[in-house]
């Protein structure tokens, strides 16, 4: 059944993704890659094989002149698209599976940051940004514009904990809810959402407690306005003009300030990429899927050479010849 001529299949697989939570730029683009397929294929889709798959890949690769990159992405959303049919049983098998593309750009990282660097680049961020800024207030140094450098400060550091403890993604810390914190219970609640994670409970690290209580009963009362809804980090409202942009608006200060006494940082991804590899290390690839929210192994599996590269930095190092 194609997308093209039946509209009724199309408003599924597009149910299908929403369900999953895509974004409608995402469903947009894997319903036109099905669609060209539909094109090119002379049966209905779900008569496709294997063979037909690989042969429309080279079609796309000789014919259309796409890059392998174009050409993985279109095998990723007809393994969706497949994935979809089988859902709904009018396939027997997906024909994309275990189909892999020879020459892909394979995701690198720059510095991978073990337990105790993240821990020290946290006290860092702590002693020469939270402290030094405190110090000033005591000094009666900057008056009011000191004292909101301080409770912003206090709030980074709040949110650098949850990126180097729970490996949370950007928009996951943005749309934390004050009742996902238990306290009581040293845990928080990550709810599924826009980033299209799984939903998972986490437990908070004991060095986080004091802080997020004192962000909680000291520091957010000073910064939230009548508008205030139980958003944990009171992000920029949905009528800023660049709104659409809030995790590059809301943690561009702290991207700035670890930037400035760590010269191995680039970003806060960096660092969900660090505590992922750290996971699958010390917990396993299951557990480390859970921690992380991956819906795919596969997603976490990607993490898997960083482990690879250390270790064979590691013999290099201890056994040169």
């Amino acid at each position: 059944m194609s997308i093209n001529k039946t509209p009724a299949e199309a408003l599924g697989f597009t149910a299908y993704l929403q369900h999953n939570n895509y974004s409608p730029a995402t469903i947009d683009r894997y319903t036109r890659h099905v669609a060209s397929l539909e094109a090119w294929y002379s049966l209905e889709v779900i008569n496709c094989q294997k063979k037909d798959i690989l042969t429309y890949l080279n079609y796309l690769k000789t014919k259309k002149k796409l890059s392998v990159n174009s050409r993985n992405n279109a095998l990723i959303a007809l393994r969706h698209y497949f994935d979809y049919l089988l859902q709904e049983n009018q396939v027997a098998t997906n024909p994309t599976h275990l189909i892999k593309l020879r020459g892909l750009n394979k995701r690198t990282l720059i510095h991978i940051y073990n337990l105790e660097e993240l821990e020290q680049l946290a006290d860092a961020y702590y002693q020469l940004e939270v402290r030094r800024t405190q110090e000033n207030l005591q000094q009666g140094k900057g008056g009011y514009l000191q004292q909101r450098a301080y409770y912003a400060k206090l709030r980074n550091y709040a949110v650098l904990q949850l990126f180097i403890y729970q490996g949370l993604h950007t928009r996951e810390v943005l749309q934390l809810k004050t009742d996902d914190l238990q306290l009581q219970k040293a845990t928080i609640h990550i709810a599924k959402g826009s980033t299209r994670g799984n939903a998972r409970t986490l437990p908070l690290n004991a060095m986080q407690i004091g802080t997020l209580m004192q962000y909680l009963h000291e520091v957010r009362p000073e910064l939230q306005t009548a508008n205030t809804d139980n958003t944990l980090f009171l992000p920029i409202p949905k009528k800023h003009p660049k709104a659409n942009k809030q995790p590059e608006l809301c943690f561009k200060g702290l991207n700035r300030q670890l930037e400035r006494f760590d010269r191995n940082y680039t970003s806060l991804v960096q660092l969900r990429s660090s505590v992922i590899t750290y996971w699958i290390s010390t917990q396993g690839l299951r557990k480390a899927q859970y921690l992380a929210g991956h819906k795919s192994i596969s997603s976490t599996e990607s993490y898997i050479p960083n482990l690879i590269e250390d270790l064979a930095e590691d013999i290099t190092k201890f056994n040169p010849f």
